[in-house]
């Protein structure tokens, strides 16, 4: 079964983690949904770059065992 898995990743440059790589979806349109809201960020003092957030979803083969963790 193919899907869509979520990628977020926090920091920047060197420091950048992944720090989700775990969530499952079975249509792109909501999982981009879910990573633009992860993403956005509220500051009045600007945004340090560990606090700096990239998400993006990408297609994945999954098996079927794991049907119950897609969203």
């Amino acid at each position: 079964m193919h899907v869509f898995v979520l990628m977020l990743y926090l920091g920047y440059g060197d420091e950048r983690t992944l720090v989700i790589d775990d969530m499952y979806f079975k249509q792109v349109n909501y999982c981009n949904k879910v990573a633009e809201s992860l993403v956005k960020r509220y500051s009045t003092h600007g945004i340090s770059t560990k606090d700096r957030a990239v998400a993006y979803c990408l297609p994945v083969r999954l098996s079927l065992d794991h049907a119950e963790s897609i969203y």
